[in-house]
């Protein structure tokens, strides 16, 4: 029950999420005003979006002190569900009676609603049923199933991982190890030139002064000064290699990202062939 409801608010109208809202922070007029504004416009709510949208309607509007536009709205959701019940749990018990008391005065016309409803719930039933039964009948007449489809969904977010991600997800083993071979590498190299560089930067008995030979620029001597400056270079290469890899990587992924791909497998389990789904999924 729980997941349901919670597919059911992730899947609501933004309107009808933000009047939910102002609903329970007990704003309740900018939560009628929002319900109203969202139901004037006819929208292709949801039954139960519609029964939650005139729920919450009808007690903010009773909580306002409109019983009019209150029992309106309780009509409007009696209409979606004759059956429906307020939970004295939650809502306030005057509220409760004032519902109850207009499910009563609007009983003659609700009875054969609900009789309606539970005829047209029992066709759907009966057709279910005998849409069932057709499948497994023809399922049964043909046999077991010649071939098997596997559907894999691929990630779109894997396209933007560094070390071959993307091109492991493709398909692209090879290309996918290269890449994440030459990052590591490029890695260790900037790490271990970032070290070798701070080591020697910060080692005070390498220090020197203008007076000494071969310290023309102190503090550090001319051997150390091009030592620190070859090591740079290797860490701005080393850095430079290792994002222009995960750039070729992110294209690349880009480039050959397909985010269904169906397989066909024969009954014995061996896949037989690939078919590609040409839609966008995030």
């Amino acid at each position: 029950m729980i997941p349901l409801l919670l597919a059911l608010v992730l899947a609501a109208p933004p309107e009808l999420k933000r009047a939910r809202d102002r609903f329970e922070f007990g704003a309740y007029a900018d939560a009628a005003g929002t319900l109203r504004q969202l139901l004037s416009r006819n929208p292709a709510l949801t039954e139960q979006e519609a029964i939650e949208a005139h729920r919450m309607l009808g007690i903010a509007e009773y909580q306002l002190g409109d019983l009019a536009a209150a029992r309106a709205a309780f009509v409007e959701l009696l209409s979606d569900d004759p059956d429906y019940a307020l939970d004295a749990f939650l809502v306030p018990p005057p509220i409760v009676e004032f519902f109850d008391r207009v499910k009563r005065d609007r009983e003659p016309e609700l009875a054969p609603l609900r009789e309606r409803k539970r005829a047209l719930r029992e066709q759907q039933r009966l057709a279910d049923e005998a849409r069932q039964k057709l499948l497994a009948e023809e399922q049964a007449r043909a046999g077991p199933p010649t071939k098997i489809i596997r559907v894999q969904e691929r990630i779109y977010m894997f396209n933007w991982l560094p070390l071959g991600a993307g091109q492991f997800q493709n398909g692209e083993a090879s290309k996918g190890t290269a890449i994440a071979a030459g990052e590591i590498a490029m890695g260790l190299v900037n790490i271990g030139a970032i070290l070798v560089h701070n080591q020697i930067a910060d080692d005070r008995t390498r220090l020197c002064t203008s007076n000494q030979p071969g310290c023309s620029r102190p503090p550090y001597s001319d051997s150390d000064r091009l030592l620190l400056g070859r090591i740079e270079a290797v860490k701005y290469a080393s850095a430079a290699l290792f994002w222009g890899l995960y750039a070729y990587g992110v294209i690349d992924a880009h480039l050959h990202f397909v985010p269904v791909v169906e397989t066909e497998i024969s009954p014995t389990g061996k896949a037989t062939g690939a078919k590609i789904g040409l839609e966008w999924r995030y």
